[in-house]
């Protein structure tokens, strides 16, 4: 599974990230692969996702790469992680794990598309 370009984007304004980094965690859980994806945005900070031989299910707003969570505040609720449009997909189903379109973040499972920081 090792990718050296990572479909990673920032979260609130889709921007291409920064200082991009890909960490190979080993076979954490039943041999399958594990990978960090952490990259900054200019604006809005540092991001992580967790890639398990799928797309991530969330996106972490983090204090840097492996980091604690850091919060964003959206309709003045504080959140810690922006669900994918895999979270809410058919997990069952074979894909890509690195094709973007699952990367991207389900605004329907978050209070409101306006941020906050």
């Amino acid at each position: 599974m090792p990718r050296r370009r990572s479909p990673l984007r920032c979260p609130i304004c889709d921007a291409e990230l920064n200082y991009v980094q890909i960490i190979s965690l080993g076979a954490v859980t039943a041999d399958l692969p594990w990978e960090l994806h952490a990259g900054r945005c200019e604006q809005h900070g540092w991001f992580q996702a967790e890639v398990i031989s799928k797309p991530p299910r969330e996106i972490f707003p983090v204090t840097q790469p492996g980091g604690t969570a850091r919060r964003f505040l959206i309709d003045g609720k504080p959140a810690y992680a922006f669900p994918t449009v895999w979270n809410s997909s058919d997990s069952f189903q074979t894909v890509d794990p690195y094709d973007a379109r699952f990367w991207a973040v389900d605004w329907s499972r978050l209070p409101h598309e306006t941020l906050s920081i």
